[in-house]
């Protein structure tokens, strides 16, 4: 794919991304029935998460790299919490060594319950080595998943 085909492709992404997310933070759905602690999903959240989806698909399917440009678009949507869970899988997005350079950026969502394992497993991909103080907490997390990223994350970058 050509470079211009590529950026027009990932514009037409991320606006659309843009588009999903609420002029203002709402506030958390009830809790799910089967998760007890764990919120219900606003609609939006779930589309914004598959837009994010659909762009790692993209970017593995093609060999352009994305430029400081399309990378400060993933670190926006990351950063906005009106965006909420929605913004998970754009966290994941910047888990490669070459985005290491925004891992504060990153690593400033630790303590955002919408994103906290995504941002622990991203900081793991990332090489990003001196957060292990940070994570260690999340050793104790009530969710397996997040205590395993966090297990692994320390494990190897803790001095």
């Amino acid at each position: 794919m050509d470079r211009k085909t590529f950026d027009n492709k990932f514009d037409s992404l991320f606006t659309r991304a843009e588009s999903l997310i609420p002029e203002e933070n709402l506030p958390d759905l009830p809790f799910m029935a089967l998760a007890p602690d764990v919120h219900d999903w606003y609609k939006f959240e779930h589309e914004l998460w598959e837009v994010g989806e659909n762009i790692r698909q993209f970017l593995s399917e093609n060999k352009n790299k994305l430029n400081n440009s399309q990378i400060d678009r993933i670190v926006k949507i990351c950063l906005d919490k009106r965006a909420k869970r929605g913004r998970q899988s754009f966290v994941l997005l910047l888990g490669r060594k070459m985005y290491c350079s925004y891992s504060e950026q990153i690593v400033a969502l630790l303590n955002d319950d919408d994103v906290d394992g995504q941002v622990i497993d991203t900081l793991y991909k990332m090489g990003a080595k001196e957060y292990a103080e940070l994570i260690e907490p999340f050793l104790t997390h009530n969710r397996a998943w997040i205590r395993n990223e966090a297990k692994r994350y320390v494990q190897k970058y803790k001095k």
